[in-house]
């Protein structure tokens, strides 16, 4: 029996268009790295001499190693303290009743439709009042309780049986207990998940380093990348190189998490 070919799928056809664009830009990047700042603006397909000069100059820049570290340190430290912060917070507001729950959790829901743009300059008299101006903690103690992490476990929290817990209070166990052995091994992909986001958002966060610290050799990697500039101007070329093997960590991070990724965001109920 001869079979039909099946239709082609126009839906799948506009997203594999669309993901093939949306790789455009990095490639864009990786080309204009290897040219020479004069060459930068010709067309990506133009006939140009390749060099690797921006990435000799940029690893040899006595500061890209610190600026590198300093951003290593200070996202696996935000990591660290958001996790432990969130996690009990969600399985508080998933799973135990107290008095002024439901108003605590609107104020907190309510701080999300404040633009951060706002707080900089209250921020920024904040911190140089008590002395934490120009450190990785301008960058590391704002983001500790960031809401949408603690909303995106808490929505998964939400959704473990009832049976779980009611069979582990049988046995005996704390509320600390269920969450550490019943709450956090099912929440693996939602945790991998907010890892994913925290480490992407925290190493490309520009605005604030930029703002807060002001010593180069403390500076974080994204917005470093704008000291390689010549008298003329930035170089393009060079900045590019820069920014190359910065996203490096988080391509192998987005590799190394993709499945728990996908399994995290379908299980927390995000849409979009």
């Amino acid at each position: 029996m001869i079979k039909q070919k099946e239709p082609l799928n126009l839906f799948a056809i506009i997203m594999w268009a669309l993901g093939i664009l949306s790789l455009f830009p990095f490639i864009m990047m990786i080309v204009i790295s290897f040219r020479t700042s004069g060459d930068a603006y010709k067309p990506i397909f133009a006939s140009v001499q390749p060099t690797i000069k921006n990435y000799k100059t940029v690893l040899g820049n006595e500061n890209f190693f610190n600026w590198y570290s300093n951003t290593i340190v200070t996202v696996t430290v935000t990591i660290i303290l958001r996790l432990a912060v969130t996690i009990p917070a969600a399985f508080a507001f998933s799973r135990m009743k107290f008095k002024g729950r439901t108003l605590i959790w609107a104020f907190l829901v309510a701080t999300m439709m404040v633009p951060g743009e706002t707080t900089m300059v209250p921020r920024y008299l904040y911190f140089k009042q008590i002395h934490l101006l120009d450190s990785i903690w301008v960058i590391i103690l704002p983001e500790v309780s960031e809401v949408f992490y603690l909303m995106l476990l808490t929505e998964f929290f939400s959704s473990v049986p009832e049976d779980f817990i009611e069979a582990a209070r049988i046995d005996g166990a704390s509320n600390l207990r269920i969450m550490m052995q019943i709450f956090i091994p099912l929440s693996g992909a939602s945790i991998a998940t907010a890892v994913l986001f925290s480490f992407i958002n925290i190493w490309n966060n520009f605005i604030d380093p930029y703002l807060f610290i002001n010593s180069i050799s403390k500076q974080l990697i994204t917005p470093a990348l704008k000291f390689f500039q010549e008298r003329g101007g930035a170089n393009i070329p060079m900045q590019l190189a820069g920014a190359s093997m910065a996203i490096v960590p988080v391509i192998i991070l987005f590799i190394v998490t993709q499945k728990y990724f996908v399994a995290g965001v379908s299980s927390s109920g995000i849409k979009g």
